[in-house]
């Protein structure tokens, strides 16, 4: 009985250790996901606010000499709408803009007018930079009183110390880059508590704005308990019967991103396991001893007893193997190449690190798979995807692994399957990866065959039924292992598949995916010839083209897919859209000009109701978010409206919010469809084919078709050929040629004004200055085109805000002789015409012209505004008018129409 006891306890010993390796690497790799997650959520945040921290500091300078030298309120007003502008069109679209406390009054940078019972000086965004003195201070969250959104709000204290200037940050970015650290990195819960325990981000909106120092016995409070007891980034507490491992990244000064893992499942199967070989070991020991004192009685039962053991045994030094060999793999590699790392065969030791690397990332997420599935974690997320894409990433996946074993990969795909189908195409991979891995592991000789093939659903005639085949020349599966096969950790015939690597869970994992989907994984195998995996799925299709050969399918020819043809002609359609930034709605003329559809455009909710109220459109484009009427509200008003005659007009919701269920959320509020930003072209007018009337559409001229989309404009001439500007780029970022050459000529006018403003920084070592200024230059020059000018841009930025001034020092003087070098081409483009060259135009011509350019500043009518300036640039304009023309032109550039009315009425 002695011996009994002290072989229990040295199994039990044994066990005990094994449990406690597995666990500490499952806890490792839980806390490593997390850190990953939460510091890339910080990463992401931090870099928000760095743009909006630029803009603060520089406005808040501006307006510090302009408190100084008593500058009037109206060109303090002035200069915050041009901001204001500027930040809109380039960074955030959908921007509150710049706005402040300043010379005892509110300023608005979009012309906001606050109501009556607004009172600035009780905002967060006043109260907290002057408590904070002269520092850019960052807000609690808080609902915004022009447009009723959650914002956070940066501000800075002016040097008066009652001023301040401020810009708000929507709390929308953020939590969709918390949202989305839950979907793709594996985390359950993910936050951002504030220095105060303030929830500013959660990926349960339900938990947005809570302050958890002030609450007891919550899930939040526990955590932040937790957070000020550790003296970790890491930590695990158990709460209401789960266990939780948490990962803290600090940053913005007491500021926490935190990832929370629900560890409960992950070790739960462990601890069982553990507890049932324990068990069964001190009965199969209690029964040894008791056998052996009555002369070996029952020894059949005996036997079985062991043999359980010895397969749950079996099952956890099968489990640590798979894991410790990597493992030892990886360090091994390693520390040969801390020792060898001037050798040839470094190389050779690297691709042994990789190796292992992979081969441990495959059973840990095999595991983490399997986690997901047993507490219901794993989701379909269907979404709209091209099908020659994935048979091309599989086929390149699995080639490689087959080539090196000397196997032939046949592919038999039918060209006539849809190529663009809507389903969850990375499930759909990683079921078929599992089944090509599994082939080409087992099988020695011969070649995998991999067919794709489909079926019409009769009863629904939007969906087709995949059929997916696997076919190797393998070992093949015994009749009586096949239902084993979808066994977790289990493997056939360990003996003879000893050498190769794996968990057991490939294909329960593919089975419970298939499950999800609706279909079911068939098997057929002769023991010594081989097997056959293959499926059947049903899938939406999107588009009835057909895919072709996969390859030339996602190896377009560059030619064809940048060459544009219009599909269709339509000079009898009419069409409003709806959209609160000018450029979007240029962008948006722009593209559709070659179908000579007639477009009206509309800069806000309010001017789309005066608009549908009045005419009837074929068709009407929604912006969704819109300062003070958004898109859904105003589709709402119009189908509210007994007599508007475009009631029943089909409307598309124009949106950035391109995630998976935003058509079904547009399609519920009342929109017929949806578009997401940037507009693709190719689905704009697939778009306006399907809801436009038939009688209205017409083929499109053949011959215009051939044509250049736009032709080469003169201007561009002498720097066609200029090797620091891509003036294709910069056409595309700008949406036009003419918004291209309107951004190229501010560019060109701004060259000496920004040089010598570098220089000055620089000599005066004013890095702080040196680096805001920079960051504005490095925007502008990949706006044009001139990428690389803008990628040196950005490594002196970098250095301005690391303190690495060796750096600039160095590089500065080659920068900013390049930076000049695009002077002389520019100039022989825009070239300036003497005055004194020019007849003067008439008072009569100018009042004319004027009238035009307020008719062209109320339609926000950007092509006309242009033309007028172009057509006026051949005379010389009177003094009197002078001073005037050029604020109209600077605003024009600027597409600030509001500016331009705004001029006209003084």
């Amino acid at each position: 009985m002695i011996i009994g006891i002290l072989v229990s306890v040295f199994f039990i010993g044994i066990l005990t250790m094994y449990y406690k390796l597995i666990y500490d690497a499952n806890r490792s790799i839980i806390i490593k996901d997390g850190e990953i997650a939460a510091r890339k959520s910080a990463d992401q945040f931090e870099r928000y606010l760095s743009t909006n921290t630029d803009l603060i500091n520089f406005t808040a300078y501006t307006l510090n000499d302009m408190i100084t030298d008593k500058v009037s309120d109206k060109n303090i007003q002035s200069f915050l709408v041009v901001q204001s502008t500027t930040y809109r069109n380039a960074v955030v679209e959908n921007s509150t803009g710049l706005y402040g406390y300043i010379n005892g009054r509110f300023f608005s940078g979009t012309n906001w007018v606050p109501p009556a019972d607004f009172v600035a000086t009780e905002r967060p965004w006043y109260t907290k930079p002057i408590s904070n003195g002269q520092e850019i201070s960052i807000t609690e969250p808080y609902v915004d009183a022009q447009d009723g959104g959650t914002m956070l709000a940066l501000g800075k204290t002016l040097c008066d110390n009652v001023s301040v200037i401020s810009v708000d940050l929507s709390l929308d970015q953020v939590q969709r880059m918390t949202e989305e650290a839950v979907e793709n990195e594996g985390i359950d819960v993910e936050m951002i508590l504030n220095d105060q325990g303030m929830v500013v981000t959660h990926s349960d909106r339900n938990e947005l704005g809570k302050d958890y120092s002030e609450e007891a016995d919550s899930f939040g409070a526990e955590i932040f308990k937790q957070l000020e007891q550790s003296e970790e980034n890491s930590f695990e507490f158990d709460y209401n019967g789960s266990h939780y491992i948490v990962y803290a990244a600090e940053f913005l000064d007491n500021w926490y991103c935190i990832s929370v893992k629900d560890a409960t499942s992950v070790f739960d199967w462990l601890l069982t396991i553990l507890i049932i070989t324990i068990i069964t070991t001190i009965i199969v020991v209690v029964i040894v001893s008791l056998l052996m004192l009555s002369a070996h009685r029952r020894t059949t039962t005996t036997e079985h007893a062991l043999a359980a053991s010895e397969a749950k045994s079996a099952f956890l030094s099968n489990m640590s193997h798979e894991i410790r060999t990597p493992i030892n793999a990886i360090l091994g590699m390693n520390e040969m190449i801390l020792r060898e790392s001037n050798e040839n065969n470094v190389l050779s030791y690297a691709g042994n690190v990789k190796t292992a690397g992979q081969t441990l990332l495959g059973i840990v997420n095999d595991i983490l798979d399997f986690s997901r599935i047993e507490s219901g974690k794993l989701t379909i997320v269907p979404v709209e995807y091209d099908l020659s894409v994935v048979l091309n990433d599989l086929v390149n996946m699995v080639k490689t692994r087959a080539e090196e074993k000397g196997l032939t990969l046949y592919t038999d795909f039918d060209e006539n399957i849809p190529k663009h189908l809507y389903g969850d195409e990375i499930r759909i991979k990683q079921a078929i990866t599992n089944i090509l891995t599994n082939a080409v592991k087992y099988t020695e000789k011969g070649s995998v065959t991999f067919r794709v093939s489909f079926n019409r659903v009769t009863d629904e005639p939007d969906q087709i039924l995949l059929y997916i085949s696997v076919k190797d020349s393998g070992i093949g599966i015994k009749e009586e292992d096949l239902q084993k096969i979808f066994s977790e950790f289990e493997r056939l015939e360990l003996q003879r598949n000893r050498s190769i690597e794996g968990t057991g869970l490939g294909m329960n994992i593919t089975k419970h995916i298939l499950d999800l989907m609706g279909s079911t994984l068939q098997v057929e195998s002769i023991y010594g010839f081989g097997s056959t995996f293959s499926f059947s799925l049903k899938q939406k299709v999107m588009n009835w083209d057909p895919m072709g050969d996969y390859r030339i399918s996602v190896e377009k020819p560059a030619e064809e897919q940048t060459r544009y043809r219009a599909k269709f002609s339509a000079p009898d359609a009419h069409v409003l859209v709806v959209d609160d930034n000018p450029m979007n709605l240029m962008v948006f003329k722009s593209l559709l000009s070659k179908t000579k559809l007639k477009i009206d455009t509309a800069g806000s909710g309010e001017e789309a109701l005066r608009l549908t109220a009045n005419a009837p459109y074929d068709m009407i484009f929604l912006d969704h978010m819109m300062p003070d009427k958004d898109g859904i509200e105003t589709l709402h008003e119009i189908k509210q409206q007994a007599d508007n005659p475009n009631r029943n007009t089909p409307y598309v919701c124009l949106t950035a919010n391109a995630i998976s269920g935003a058509r079904e959320q547009y399609l519920a509020e009342g929109f017929d469809d949806y578009l997401s930003k940037p507009i693709n072209p190719e689905k704009l007018e697939e778009m306006l084919i399907k809801h436009l009337p038939e009688d209205k559409l017409e083929e499109a001229d053949a011959e215009e078709e051939l044509q250049p989309e736009e032709e080469f404009p003169e201007e561009l001439a002498p720097i066609r050929d200029f090797p620091l500007i891509d003036i294709d780029e910069g056409i595309k970022n700008s949406g036009s040629v003419t918004a291209y050459l309107s951004l190229l000529k501010i560019f060109f006018n701004s060259i000496d004004d920004t040089s010598l403003a570098l220089e000055k920084y620089n000599a005066d070592e004013d890095y702080h200055n040196f680096t805001i200024r920079i960051h504005a230059l490095k925007s502008s020059a990949r706006i044009i085109g001139a990428t690389e000018l803008g990628e040196d841009a950005q490594l002196l930025e970098n250095a301005g805000k690391s303190g690495d001034t060796d750096y600039i020092h160095s590089h500065f003087g080659s920068f900013l002789e390049k930076y000049r070098s695009l002077r002389d081409p520019l100039e022989k483009a825009f070239p300036e015409t003497e005055p004194g060259d020019k007849p003067e135009a008439s008072g009569e011509d100018i009042k004319r012209c004027l009238e035009e350019i307020k008719a062209a500043a109320n339609d926000m009518d950007c092509d006309r505004l242009e033309k007028i300036f172009e057509e006026m640039s051949s005379w010389r304009i009177p003094d009197e008018y002078a001073k005037l023309w050029n604020k109209l032109k600077e605003a024009s550039d600027q597409f600030d129409y509001d500016k331009i009315l705004e001029l006209l009425k003084e």
